[in-house]
């Protein structure tokens, strides 16, 4: 039962990787998908919710920026017809300048992780591997 589950978790995640779609496009451009998303990773996938983090006061631009590090706007974000835009891996990769953040895991790291020990509104996020990545 457990291979059954993990097969179905692996091609739902390879399904979600190849579309490249973390954002729903619509006739308005894009907009934060309202289902739970899997970020698939090299070895562990990660599980994300945008409605979530949005009714916490979460910004898009808190996560999501530019190439000059400015965060982008919901109307920004709005504007964009590819959600192609929006992938970490579009800038970290390793042609990026800082080494430590040259991997979409590092980048996500870095940000989530920084952002759920200091909190939002003095409300802290969940720390533990297991809290976000999918078993």
């Amino acid at each position: 039962m457990k291979r059954i589950w993990l097969l179905v978790f692996a091609l739902l995640s390879a399904s979600w990787l190849f579309t490249g779609t973390s954002f729903s496009a619509g006739e308005k451009g894009l907009s934060a998908p309202e289902a739970e998303i899997i970020i698939a990773g090299e070895k562990k996938s990660a599980r994300f919710s945008h409605p979530v983090h949005l009714n916490l006061g979460v910004a898009c631009g808190q996560c999501h920026h530019d190439s000059k590090h400015q965060p982008l706007t919901d109307a920004d974000i709005g504007a964009m017809q590819s959600s192609q835009q929006l992938r970490c891996a579009s800038c970290h990769n390793q042609d990026f300048s800082d080494p430590k953040l040259q991997t979409p895991k590092d980048a996500f790291h870095a940000r989530c992780k920084e952002c759920h020990k200091q909190g939002v509104d003095g409300r802290t996020g969940p720390t533990k591997c297991t809290d976000c990545h999918v078993k």
